[in-house]
């Protein structure tokens, strides 16, 4: 980004949240026209009174036409969405290996950081960092609540965070999930309570199991404290969740040796938010949990899969097919050419 516009962005914070926001309204409206504002909405994670807005004044650009049966691009809106994209991609910084990736895995965008974490730890850092201008860059002044999923990466990661994140913010973090009974330091408690140090932000906790039988979980959810983190779940403006190998992840859960004997026979490849999926991108397991829902999680306005190592790489690609299109992957060469290379 050169200076002149990051002058701009000082002088007009929201800027680059604007300009991003009506072109993924444009992008929307031109691969899926006609279309109405609620599909739009519901595409990128947005409120509809949001979506009128924007469109209200695409229209009166002169970039879009709003007809009863839905909206669709004028000539004048096609160009200007072919003349935007190379701007969007060298504006977010996306080298050619993040737009090759980013279609490939059919989500917004990502971010690629040098090294392989299985080989290398300095990656965690680089992971950091790259989250943490991913953060800046999106979100608004102002309170927002950032929900956060466990995992070893992020753990590795959250002492990253830059302090300059919380400037003219009120960051509040809350854990999307209980704990596992695993290592303290990798559960979403801990996590929440790193990056609000390192943010001069608050969190929450939720001091409770992650895996339950339902009708517990139809018990727990009325409890007042628990059902105040929820509720601030369902509000989040962010997510960041990592990406776990299915069967290290229900050995984490818990599960016997039949149980993983089972995952292996439904070939499950993957797991994020309690859902297992095979390499197709099906779900083949399940377990209830309390926390963040896998089908809420379109409704997130920003959303940061959190993945790296060349172990990951099958992982990301297994469950990519099911990532809301807001979805951005932070993750490092290892993984990245490891999915770049499969076909």
């Amino acid at each position: 980004m050169n200076s002149d516009f990051s002058l701009l962005e000082a002088l007009v914070p929201d800027i680059l949240k604007v300009f991003r926001q009506r072109y993924l309204v444009l992008e929307q409206i031109s691969l899926n026209a006609p279309i109405g504002r609620r599909n739009v909405a519901q595409h990128l994670g947005l409120s509809e009174r949001n979506v009128r807005t924007e469109t209200e004044y695409l229209k009166e650009l002169g970039l879009i036409e709003i007809k009863s049966f839905g909206m669709f691009l004028t000539e004048k809106g096609k160009k200007t969405l072919r003349d935007a994209a190379p701007f969007i991609d060298r504006l977010f910084n996306a080298g050619e290996n993040e737009v090759k990736l980013a279609k490939r895995l059919g989500i917004d965008r990502t971010i690629i950081v040098p090294g392989d974490a299985d080989l290398q730890d300095r990656v965690y850092q680089e992971m950091g960092e790259a989250l943490s201008s991913a953060l800046d860059l999106l979100l608004p002044l102002g309170h927002s609540i950032i929900t956060v999923l466990g995992g070893q990466a992020l753990a590795n990661s959250a002492k990253y965070l830059s302090a300059s994140l919380g400037n003219n913010r009120q960051l509040e973090f809350v854990p999307g999930r209980g704990a596992l009974g695993e290592n303290v330091a990798t559960q979403s408690n801990t996590i929440v309570q790193e990056m609000a140090a390192q943010t001069h932000g608050t969190y929450k906790a939720l001091y409770l199991p992650e895996q339950v039988s339902a009708a517990s979980y139809r018990s727990l959810i009325r409890e007042s404290s628990i059902s105040d983190v929820l509720q601030d779940i369902s509000q989040s403006d962010a997510v960041i969740h990592g990406i776990g190998l299915a069967q290290e992840m229900a050995k984490r859960r818990g599960y016997d040796s039949i149980k993983l004997s089972e995952l292996r026979e439904k070939k499950a490849v993957t797991e994020c938010f309690g859902c297992f999926f095979d390499d197709q991108g099906k779900i083949v397991d399940r377990i209830t949990q309390v926390g963040l829902q896998f089908e809420n999680l379109k409704k997130i306005p920003y959303i940061f899969a959190f993945a790296c190592g060349s172990k990951k790489a099958a992982a990301i690609k297994a469950y990519m097919p099911n990532a809301p299109r807001q979805t951005w992957l932070i993750t490092d060469e290892g993984a990245s050419n490891m999915i770049l290379k499969r076909k």
